[in-house]
């Protein structure tokens, strides 16, 4: 005989089955709508930091050699940007980067790169989030994939190095 808590306590295969299905549906929404904000924030960067040839959105991954900031395309072109003064700084190694600094009338831009990510993972480029800095008297920063403001006490725990190889500071 079959007490009631065991009925509640133990799942059924057709609940089960249902909830797998459901999450599978969701995460399949969730990865469609982080594509759309990545295609939206990579419009973004064609607009502001727009690349002499090409699109961000075609883009395969981004290098830094000698002082300029190169775009590589699958097709084996590159690209720098129309305006190279616009790149600022990085993150980590020129040849693999961990974020990219560009800057837009005195406001940053921080393209953070993680090949394994929550978002990088999926990405051609493996941009795991865009972040702006906001004109908030504040310190504040604006992730465009997620939508929330991101800590300004994360920036500046983060060394950048500018492009001509000294220290770096986005305040």
């Amino acid at each position: 005989m079959t007490t009631l808590a065991q009925q509640h306590s133990t799942p059924s295969q057709s609940h089960t089955a249902w909830m797998a299905t459901e999450l599978s549906v969701i995460n399949e929404l969730n990865q469609r709508h982080v594509k759309q904000v990545m295609d939206y924030s990579k419009g973004f960067l064609d607009k502001t930091f727009p690349l002499q040839q090409g699109s961000h959105k075609d883009v395969c991954s981004y290098v830094v050699y000698y002082q300029q900031l190169l775009a590589f395309f699958a097709d084996g072109s590159t690209s720098g940007l129309q305006n190279p003064a616009q790149f600022v700084a990085l993150s980590g190694h020129r040849e693999a980067p961990c974020s990219i600094v560009l800057n837009n009338n005195g406001r940053h831009v921080e393209l953070i790169l993680n090949r394994s990510g929550i978002n990088g993972c999926r990405d051609k480029a493996s941009i795991d989030d865009i972040q702006l800095q906001t004109s908030e008297p504040d310190c504040v920063w604006f992730s465009m994939v997620t939508g929330r403001q991101v800590a300004c006490a994360h920036k500046g725990n983060k060394q950048f190095t500018c492009k001509d190889g000294l220290p770096y500071s986005l305040a």
